[in-house]
């Protein structure tokens, strides 16, 4: 699916749930993967962006086992910053994503419980961009809301591991193909 020029990222969105039942497959699968939610033009400037920004040294490594990314946090608020403009685009598709699934679920007919659980979905504040590396980059197998976790209830509302319902990534690299079986 790629995007019109003249479709916002938000209706391009509405439309690749609409084609492809999200509620259906996250029921089944545990997951679902949308493909072409931002055009090859919106992707290029969000990468361009996150570029610069890790050039001018506003990304770091967490120093945490098991990852051997970049990452920076993004407040909503900083995307007024002209530094950050670039990732609008990829933000409103994150930013959108507990509404639509809401209005997918809605659509679906889905289960009781899991159109509750879609409804309790809400916008972060904070979003992170990571750049793994070039080549053998990657993180460990986790959970982003583990109960077992000892940290699971630790932090402000709302940005506790425990607040988490979904994790929505966005992926920007160029070249990937299924071949790369799931590898970035």
């Amino acid at each position: 699916l790629r995007a019109p020029a003249h479709m916002p990222c938000a209706a391009l969105l509405l439309a690749s749930l609409a084609a492809l039942s999200p509620t259906q497959r996250l029921a089944r699968d545990g997951f679902a993967v949308f493909d072409g939610v931002l055009s090859r033009e919106q992707t290029a400037a969000v990468r361009e962006t996150a570029e610069a920004l890790r050039s001018g040294g506003a990304m770091r490594n967490l120093g945490q086992d098991g990852r051997d990314d970049e990452v920076l946090t993004v407040d909503l608020g900083m995307l007024r910053d002209p530094s950050y403009s670039g990732l609008m685009d990829a933000a409103r598709v994150l930013a959108g994503m507990p509404g639509m699934l809401v209005e997918s679920g809605r659509r679906d007919e889905c289960a009781a419980e899991t159109a509750a659980q879609f409804a309790s979905a809400s916008t972060p504040r904070l979003l992170m961009l990571a750049r793994y590396p070039p080549s053998a980059g990657g993180y460990v197998p986790h959970l982003d809301n583990d109960a077992a976790d000892p940290d699971h209830q630790r932090g402000p509302v709302g940005l506790r591991a425990c607040d988490r319902v979904y994790t929505c990534i966005l992926y920007l690299q160029s070249g990937w193909s299924e071949a790369d079986d799931g590898r970035l």
